[in-house]
């Protein structure tokens, strides 16, 4: 059941659903704010909070199903949630312990980004020439790492259209002090000879190494490998979705199909009987599958992507997966 809500975190809930917020921890963030914000102004018995923060729950992960930082941070914090029910019927106290399993994530989230950034680094030699696509926190951290040890990079960096995310990312990476080339998605095999590696995030890992991320990574991928660039994923271990141990597949969004062609066109083709026949699509991100990524970089160390696997079901406890039991 999906949970009606009003005020400053019915505003959250549109910013996270329209895509306004541009990262995927950055979106994780926000929907625990949200979780936050609606417990501590909560009152009624322990039970309907448990009811009505599941509702919650199940609205802010409908809003992006794809993001998989946001799904586990939400699945993280109902877990808890329930857990700290079982153990004592009081509001003030199921309050209390659901805020220390958002903040607790949230802190996981920080501590490993900037463990990626230090691992990452490492990963880049002074000179290298990267390609980069989407807007990505974790990139950004490891490029700033880079940055601190002195190394000098020329990043390409796409307009991840239609959104246009790369064009934040370009000045992100400008203010690092790197020298930065923004080029439209489709001048990625034009520059391909002039680079050493492709640096992207993920908006989410499968079990079998497989990522999704912005629309467009995957075509990006398949030129690296047919150029032998190696492609480097930098993403948290949070980023990985366990329910594709058992085979389920990871959702694909699509956004407004006005974000691709604007309403004028869109008018246009409705003015001339021609909406039936002429289609607009939108998906937001793709899956590049694993054979086209050569190194996975997480807070645990560096991984090929046969490795994921093995990492997701070491972790199983940490994060309280149990989709496949």
């Amino acid at each position: 059941m999906l949970l009606e809500v009003g005020g400053e975190i019915k505003r959250i809930l549109e910013d996270i659903r329209i895509k306004r917020i541009a990262s995927a921890d950055a979106t994780a963030l926000a929907a625990s704010e949200a979780v936050k914000m609606y417990v501590k102004e909560f009152y009624g018995r322990p039970d309907e909070l448990i009811s009505k923060l599941q509702d919650l729950c199940s609205t802010i992960i409908s809003l992006r199903p794809t993001t998989a930082s946001l799904r586990n941070c939400i699945n993280y914090i109902l877990k808890y949630a329930q857990i700290a029910y079982s153990e004592e019927k009081s509001l003030d106290f199921l309050r209390e312990e659901i805020v220390k399993a958002a903040d607790r994530f949230l802190r996981r989230m920080e501590e490993a980004k900037e463990k990626i950034g230090e691992i990452g680094s490492k990963r880049l030699e002074n000179g290298d020439v990267l390609l980069t696509h989407g807007y990505s926190t974790t990139v950004l951290s490891v490029l700033r790492k880079a940055r601190e040890e002195g190394k000098e990079l020329k990043i390409f960096v796409t307009e991840a259209r239609p959104e246009l995310e790369g064009r934040k990312m370009a000045y992100e990476i400008g203010k690092l002090g790197f020298k930065t080339t923004l080029i439209i998605d489709s001048a990625a095999r034009v520059f391909m000879g002039k680079i050493d590696k492709v640096l992207v995030g993920a908006e989410a890992i499968a079990a079998n190494g497989a990522i999704v991320n912005k629309v467009g990574t995957s075509t990006i991928a398949t030129v690296a490998y047919e150029a032998r660039v190696r492609v480097m994923v930098a993403a948290g271990s949070y980023k990985m979705s366990p329910e594709t141990v058992i085979g389920t597949l990871i959702e694909i969004e699509e956004g407004p199909i006005e974000s691709v062609v604007g309403f004028k066109y869109l008018k246009d083709l409705e003015k001339e009987g021609l909406s039936d026949r002429v289609r607009v699509r939108n998906p937001l991100f793709d899956v590049t599958p694993a054979n086209y990524i050569d190194l996975i970089i997480t807070e645990y160390g560096v991984f090929p992507s046969q490795g994921i696997y093995l990492l997701l079901t070491k972790l199983k406890d940490e994060y309280m997966w149990e989709l496949w039991e």
